[in-house]
């Protein structure tokens, strides 16, 4: 089986991070193993190295350090290479844990690498035939996650948004 080293210095570098403005933004990324494949459990330990199978949980946290409120912050993750989303595990969408769920944040997601986004179940068209048709976007070809808060970000707020991806075979 093939081992897959991810540092939080690489991980941090695939995070492209947009916001309606240029405000000053304290960004942390902390990511963690939440299910270990080599011995079936689920953990919450720091991540070091993974597998596949394992499931990583990122928690993207935002804290506006400006005098100004911001509006409109969007927030842009990329689901990082040798991984696939988790369907249903990102801030933003309907789930059991109500807990984790962040009502005033909008989720977009893009499967053209954020030159694009749009609310599930994303659509894609080819030609065939001489003929437009549209194919069903699965979530694990999602490439990109973009939260939009809703409200004021106003100065000294943070705000936390997360999802999971699974290290691919």
């Amino acid at each position: 089986m093939k081992k897959c080293f991810l540092t939080i210095v690489f991980l941090s570098a695939l995070f492209l991070l947009g916001f309606a403005n240029e405000e000053p933004i304290k960004v942390s990324i902390e990511s963690y193993k939440v299910w270990d494949s080599q011995s079936a459990t689920e953990t919450y330990e720091e991540l070091d190295e993974v597998f596949p199978g394992d499931e990583i949980l990122y928690v993207l946290t935002y804290e506006n350090l400006s005098e100004s409120t911001i509006e409109g912050l969007q927030m842009i993750a990329l689901i990082p290479e040798g991984t696939f989303y988790i369907r249903g595990s990102a801030t933003g969408e309907r789930r059991e844990h109500l807990d984790w769920e962040s009502r005033e944040v909008e989720l977009y997601f893009s499967f053209d690498g954020g030159e694009t986004f749009g609310k599930p179940p994303l659509f894609t068209e080819e030609v065939r035939g001489g003929m437009a048709v549209r194919r069903l976007v699965n979530p694990t070809a999602y490439t990109n996650i973009m939260w939009v808060y809703e409200r004021q970000f106003k100065p000294s707020d943070i705000l936390k948004v997360l999802y999971r991806v699974k290290v691919s075979n």
